[in-house]
């Protein structure tokens, strides 16, 4: 739309981060009321939608108008991109066996998340499923290929790597709780860096959080931290 780009999920409306505005930068002093009379036009039609999200591009984490956005309802977030040549991840020994996921196993994954999930609602139950669908059919395609480490019958780690041309993107790496702290998310790392069609890898954690100190020790460095802001349905 020349100074902004619209992006949406036709098939998960609920989903925040699916449907939303990406902006040039983020949303300054007096600009908050604008760009969400915009987000309604453009996303908001739909009456299954009732958020609001907005993301915006830039490298050191710049929350413009924060005190406006909060005011006006909306949770921030910071995110670093990180990235590291998949031939620099250092191999790691696996506590438990790791292999490539079928499609129907991807699609059970969703219970992983579930599990580990802060919320336990039926909408976020929705959001999974659908998210799970999404990532089987990535798997049907060719496209993306997940890797799940098992403990007996048991799936307690999964983690994702899509294709997109000359990077690959990790996506969705779940521990469960029980397992934490056992080099299960490492193990992971490794062992899809080791199947990588690029050899440019990237994924994204929250800024300072303890995922991201994993990733620092598997290899990888935060290259730029980007904003987005999130007014979530009551």
């Amino acid at each position: 739309r020349g100074d902004y780009i619209v992006v949406t999920t036709p098939d998960d409306p609920g989903y925040y981060y699916g449907n939303l505005l990406v902006l040039r930068a983020a949303p300054q002093v007096g600009e908050v009321a604008y760009w969400t009379r915009k987000f309604t036009e453009e996303v908001g039609g739909n009456p299954l939608i009732k958020h609001v999200t907005f993301r915006w591009d830039g490298i050191a984490g710049d929350l413009g108008a924060r005190a406006e956005l909060e005011a006006a309802g909306f949770t921030l977030d910071v995110s670093d991109v990180m990235t590291a040549p998949a031939r620099d991840i250092p191999r790691a020994l696996s506590p438990f066996p790791i292999r490539v996921l079928t499609p129907d196993e991807v699609v059970a994954s969703a219970d992983l998340a579930w599990a580990n999930g802060d919320r336990h609602d039926d909408a976020y139950r929705q959001f999974l499923d659908r998210r799970a669908l999404w990532k089987s059919s990535l798997v049907a395609k060719g496209s993306g290929t997940f890797y799940g480490a098992f403990d007996g019958e048991a799936l307690v780690g999964t983690l994702g790597l899509v294709s997109l041309g000359d990077v690959d993107r990790f996506q969705d790496v779940e521990v469960a709780a029980s397992h934490r702290k056992r080099g299960v998310a490492s193990a992971l790392l490794a062992a899809a860096a080791a199947g990588a069609r690029s050899d440019t890898l990237v994924i994204v954690a929250d800024a300072d959080g303890p995922a991201q100190r994993v990733y620092q020790r598997a290899g990888f460095t935060a290259i730029e931290r980007v904003g987005s802001a999130c007014r979530y349905p009551s």
